[in-house]
């Protein structure tokens, strides 16, 4: 092909790996991850100039990978939470539906088994990319599941198929890891997060007996997560890619953000007092706030230099770091209304696990601080709560103590998922 004569959509999908090339690229010892190079600034108003002089929304070719590329280097490159980032995601899946993404390809005859299964690929991606974004800026998911009908992407090789392969051939073991492995078990976990996202974000109650149902949903799908994807100690994956590495801890911390989303409301103090109905509830929430807080200490060491994650530092997101904050504040949440009043029986062990756990994060948010609204806000609240001796909580209302406060106004009453932190980030763009 002549260089005239590419495609000014195609020119925009190379400008978009070449930026999510040099993203990794800048993993390197010497960069702080405070700034970007100049390269990255220009690529991403090449694809956005490209993408517009394309008219991107008359679809075609190229134009749905390109976006989600330029979504994906969006949310790569923002400390905090962005609407413009989710105001993009919109516009990705309503053309990825007005495309047909959503119905599988063998609803289309004329469609290739390549580009079939690579179809089944990207909308597994996208409805990921749904449930993180649409999560951190406390809005519903946009895909609903009764509308699609595509299915799971078979576990092979990129090189096991190509443009020219007439038949797909059979998916390999799901014991043996490939190029799209990670891709099946996220697809599943994230159904099931789906649920729980679905369910508690409905405006009217649902009995407990819903809940729990969909838990055994989310507990499913952590058994079924393939073997080579499971979580295991750091010390035995020193031979494992950094690659497998991330997949792993992100597809447990996905685990714990469905346990928290289905579980959270039940650490009603109010629901305790005389009422042991939901303990259930109540330690698998605690259980995953903690679980989340020692996640986040592994990224902390391990992309540092040397570290097994530093060569992909660069994918430690906003989304993440969402996710940690909704874990310090959950543990803030219970250290403010009271330990024992949750756990009369075991109130001093878990609040010394709480404390410790708080300790490690205010570690990390404070280091990350002078890059991230959000990490600022948790550091300062964390920081007001230590100078309150942790625990104290008579002290808490005080007037010089408004970022505690913000712990102590969450909804976690609410049945609407997306009340519990607008309290403490909110929806901003500043930052």
């Amino acid at each position: 092909m002549a260089p005239s004569e590419a495609p000014i959509i195609w020119i925009g999908l190379l400008f978009s790996m070449l930026c999510l090339s040099a993203l990794a690229e800048e993993t390197a010892d010497t960069w702080a991850g405070e700034e970007y190079s100049p390269p990255i600034d220009m690529y991403r108003e090449k694809i956005v100039q490209c993408l517009t002089i394309g008219q991107y929304t008359n679809q075609g070719p190229y134009v749905l990978e390109t976006l989600f590329h330029y979504l994906t280097i969006e949310y790569s490159v923002r400390k905090d939470a962005d609407k413009n980032t989710w105001l993009l995601l919109g516009i990705i899946v309503n053309l990825a539906m007005g495309m047909g993404y959503h119905r599988d390809s063998s609803n289309f005859p004329g469609i290739s088994p390549f580009v079939g299964e690579m179809r089944r690929r990207i909308w597994a991606t996208l409805l990921q990319g749904d449930i993180l974004i649409s999560t951190q800026m406390g809005m519903p998911r946009l895909i609903k599941e009764w509308q699609c009908d595509v299915s799971k992407p078979r576990n092979l090789n990129d090189t096991d198929f190509d443009e020219d392969t007439e038949v797909l051939p059979p998916s390999r073991p799901e014991t043996e890891m490939t190029t799209s492995l990670h891709i099946i078990a996220r697809r599943e976990v994230f159904r099931a997060v789906g649920v729980a996202i679905d369910l508690t974000a409905a405006v009217v109650s649902v009995p407990y007996s819903e809940v729990m149902k969909v838990d055994r949903i989310l507990q499913s799908a952590k058994e079924n997560i393939p073997p080579p994807l499971r979580m295991k100690p750091l010390h035995l994956s020193v031979t494992d890619s950094p690659q497998a590495i991330m997949h792993r801890l992100f597809i447990s911390i996905m685990f714990h953000k469905g346990t928290i989303i289905l579980h959270r409301k039940y650490l009603n103090v109010r629901q305790a007092e005389g009422d042991g109905a939901f303990v259930y509830s109540r330690n698998a929430c605690l259980d995953a706030s903690l679980q989340l807080v020692d996640i986040q200490q592994i990224f902390d060491d391990e992309t540092r230099p040397g570290g097994l994650l530093h060569s992909v530092r660069w994918r430690v997101s906003s989304f993440l770091h969402h996710e940690f904050l909704t874990a310090t504040m959950i543990l803030c949440r219970i250290l403010h209304h009271g330990v024992e009043k949750l756990w009369p029986d075991h109130g001093p062990s878990i609040e010394d696990r709480i404390k410790t756990a708080l300790r490690k994060a205010h570690n990390i948010w404070s280091r990350l601080s002078s890059s991230s609204r959000d990490a600022r806000k948790a550091s300062e609240t964390l920081t007001l709560l230590f100078n309150n001796e942790l625990g104290q909580v008579a002290s808490l209302s005080s007037p010089q103590s408004s970022f505690l406060n913000l712990t102590g106004d969450m909804d976690l009453d609410s049945d609407n998922l997306f009340d519990v932190m607008s309290q403490f980030h909110g929806k901003s763009t500043d930052g």
